[in-house]
């Protein structure tokens, strides 16, 4: 499997387009994500669906990403009300693979990255530095 796309930002902190900046990309940006399940849903894929939210921090996920929860949700939702012997091998690597779309795997935890509240220096304005926020 490929490595993932480093992110335009931690290019950015790096110095990376110091030498070129002709490589400097933006990042897509999507919407805020709703955390409220789809109306239509059951009440065992509403619950998957808010224990997903809840596990996921608020900054991993994106308006964009309502879809992979919704089909997250409903593969787990069915899972867990179908017997052993009737889910297949098949339902179980498409399970397998929404959650890893998420990040929500061991091994896929660490390809998610989310953002962090940038630092704020307390003492930045008494000293005058604009930048330090």
């Amino acid at each position: 499997m490929p490595k993932p796309r480093t992110p335009s930002a931690v290019l950015e902190a790096r110095g990376a387009f110091d030498k070129d900046p002709a490589r400097r990309r933006d990042d897509f940006e999507a919407a805020e994500f709703d955390p409220a399940p789809p109306k239509y849903f059951s009440p065992a894929q509403r619950a998957v669906w808010n224990e997903i939210v809840a596990a996921l921090p608020a900054s991993v996920l994106q308006a964009t990403d309502r879809i992979a929860v919704e089909l997250a949700a409903r593969q787990v939702a069915y899972f867990r009300v179908t017997p052993d012997p009737d889910v297949t091998a098949a339902q179980l690597a498409q399970i397998r693979t929404a959650l890893a779309v998420l990040g929500m795997t061991p091994a896929d935890r660490s390809r998610v990255s989310a953002k962090k509240a940038p630092k704020v220096n307390a003492f930045a304005e008494l000293l005058g530095d604009k930048k330090a926020h």
